[in-house]
């Protein structure tokens, strides 16, 4: 978390001025697209939940340019989701925290990017600095990115296209297609995921070797990874739903998900429930993970990547959302419902991490009452 804010620190206050400065030096870029392109370059250095997102945006550009190579520059924090989308050729990952280390590091892997030459450029990130001046130095013909406001990162793309916070985020990465002449229709716009049949196969193996096709299961996901514990419900808060819902119906059965990490919160939030949850943190992969929750009849959770993920693999969820507007960062789905914190200041965040309090006071005004209605009714509806 440290070094994340210190990331953040170091990507506005030298960001912004490199970007600019860099601007100075931008003579050559083109304002047209090139006649063929065959060779594409895609940007984004994080979220996993961003990416579930963007995964609409993806295949509408391998629609448009079928026999396009297409790359994809990001982290090892999304890594693992990107490979697992079909419209892409090769994954280049970056790891942007060496470059406060090791400048050097940063001069090799620029060095590595510029023996390529792409004929477009596309940067989804919204904010830092970091991916708009890495895609200045990579060769291409024509570039779009976002221009977002007082973020002042957009000054060397070929077109910048307008971030707004009134959109869905998954039609804010569309946009980006709107100079390339793309233009989505709404069942383009509903985000994907892709479990392979290996995980498919696991989930029905494990409700069988478990005999639970005769219960209903809810899933319970209470973290929302590093850095991210103001979006969190209360583990006091998932030990009451549980016990709560176990008396309207005692045989109901709970996982609780998420990674080796989680694995300690998971099993007090298991040993607070009492019975008939079982603690899966960490056991398997995510695939796995995900294929479980399709199978299950609910998964509850905060806005997390894990969120958008199941919404896009059609499973029913319920997204407890304090500082995050679900407008803009809600599940894309019809299964999807959302319970939002009644405090008079949410939500607040545009971007993601400007949090306006130090200490978290959105998400404990959610009501487990309020969460358990919830829970009855689409259980009842079911």
């Amino acid at each position: 978390m440290k070094r994340r804010k210190i990331f953040r620190i170091l990507d506005r206050y030298f960001g912004i001025p490199i970007v600019l400065l860099l601007r100075l030096f931008n003579f050559n870029f083109s304002k047209n697209l090139p006649k063929e392109t065959k060779k594409i370059i895609f940007v984004k250095f994080a979220a996993v939940g961003d990416i579930v997102l963007l995964i609409p945006t993806l295949k509408l550009l391998k629609k448009k340019f079928p026999d396009a190579e297409i790359d994809f520059l990001c982290t090892n924090i999304n890594s693992g989701i990107i490979k697992t989308i079909p419209f892409l050729d090769n994954v280049i990952v970056c790891k942007v925290y060496d470059f406060i280390k090791n400048p050097f590091y940063f001069l090799r892997f620029v060095k590595m990017l510029r023996k390529k030459q792409y004929d477009l450029l596309i940067d989804a990130e919204q904010w830092s600095r970091i991916d708009a001046i890495i895609s200045f130095f990579i060769r291409k013909k024509f570039s779009v990115g976002f221009r977002t406001k007082n973020q002042f990162r957009h000054y060397n793309y070929s077109v910048s296209v307008n971030h707004s916070r009134f959109k869905h985020e998954s039609e804010n990465f569309i946009e980006l297609l709107n100079p390339l002449g793309l233009k989505a229709k709404e069942e383009d716009k509903v985000p994907e995921f892709y479990l392979t049949a290996e995980d498919v196969e696991f989930a029905e193996n494990y409700w069988e070797e478990n005999d639970l096709s005769k219960y209903e299961i809810i899933c319970f996901q209470p973290s929302c990874g590093t850095g991210s514990f103001a979006r969190e419900w209360k583990e006091e808060n998932y030990s009451s739903l549980g016990r709560k819902i176990l008396e309207y119906d005692p045989e109901i059965r709970f996982f609780l998900t998420g990674t080796k990490s989680d694995f300690d919160k998971c099993q007090r939030i298991v040993y607070g429930i009492g019975k008939n949850a079982e603690n899966l943190a960490g056991k398997f992969s995510m695939g796995k993970d995900l294929a479980i929750i399709r199978k299950s009849d609910l998964l509850i959770c905060s806005n997390t990547g894990i969120l958008h993920m199941a919404a896009a693999i059609g499973a029913k969820t319920i997204g407890l959302h304090g500082p995050n507007n679900p407008e803009q960062w809600g599940a894309y789905s019809g299964n999807a419902e959302v319970i939002l914190s009644d405090i008079f200041c949410s939500p607040c965040l545009y971007l993601g991490h400007e949090y306006r309090c130090n200490a978290p006071v959105c998400m404990p005004r959610i009501k487990v009452e309020d969460v358990y209605l919830k829970v009855r009714d689409i259980l009842e509806k079911d």
